[in-house]
């Protein structure tokens, strides 16, 4: 975590006497190229750069700490809800209890600190991850495999797992992707940037229209945590299993 003074982050005051940490997200490259999306259609996208975890707790509280629910910078063309708390707080668990709009406003917020462009990925980029070049059903490869996601496999008699609960981020290395992401399946719904009806609209608007969410999570079976699985959310849709992680396409060191 890299350490920021509060009040060069032109806050009040009050939040400037103490210090604010800001994440320090582990970046995977995912080399750009031709890859196989959904039912076996060829597409391409160029380099880019995925967080290997989910955004934590202890990484969304900073947001949080640096007053970034009462700056309107962060908040033009999303709704503003009250900060709620994550379900399980332990600070290396994913953030839950956020919906699209806390998501692309932290996205925003920590682009400003790091003076790169992070944002939330597409449902292409999600896809491509988790998937690889080569259009695997799980991020590990074909078929699901007891004990490989944090899920409840005795939905569909997978497995006998079902933890009922989020699992600290990392927690399943031996289901990494094949560049090494991990927690792509299971755990928790992560938001995607684009909307559900319309696959090439990412931009933020109030209009209500559903989001997409990726990666299934604790309470859903195997078939959820399938790469290819597309889910639709209202973006204003809380939950404790939803949670998020970040792209970038800039170039980092």
């Amino acid at each position: 975590m890299k350490r920021v003074a509060a009040a060069d982050l032109g806050i009040d005051a009050v939040q400037a006497q103490r210090m604010i940490l800001l994440p320090d997200i582990d970046w995977v490259e995912i080399p750009g190229g031709d890859f196989i999306y959904q039912e076996g259609e060829r597409r391409s996208l160029p380099t880019f750069y995925m967080a290997r975890y989910p955004v934590t707790n202890v990484q969304y509280q900073t947001f949080i700490d640096a007053g970034g629910y009462g700056d309107q910078r962060w908040w033009a063309d999303l709704v503003r809800p009250e900060p709620d708390e994550s379900r399980w707080s332990q600070g290396n668990r994913p953030r839950t209890n956020v919906d699209w709009y806390e998501a692309v406003a932290f996205s925003r917020w920590l682009s400003a600190q790091l003076g790169y462009e992070v944002r939330l990925p597409t449902e292409e980029e999600w896809e491509r991850a988790a998937r690889g070049q080569d259009g695997r059903e799980y991020p590990w490869g074909a078929g699901y495999q007891t004990g490989y996601a944090n899920i409840d496999e005795r939905y569909s008699k997978a497995g006998e797992w079902s933890l009922e609960q989020t699992t600290a981020v990392g927690g399943y290395p031996h289901a990494a992707s094949a560049e090494g992401v991990l927690d792509l399946s299971g755990n928790v719904w992560e938001w995607c940037l684009n909307k559900y009806d319309q696959p090439d609209q990412g931009e933020a608007d109030t209009s209500g229209d559903r989001r997409v969410a990726r990666g299934g999570a604790w309470f859903f079976g195997p078939g959820g945590a399938r790469g290819s699985l597309r889910f639709r959310l209202l973006p204003g849709n809380r939950g404790y299993v939803r949670g998020f992680r970040l792209v970038s396409s800039a170039p980092i060191a």
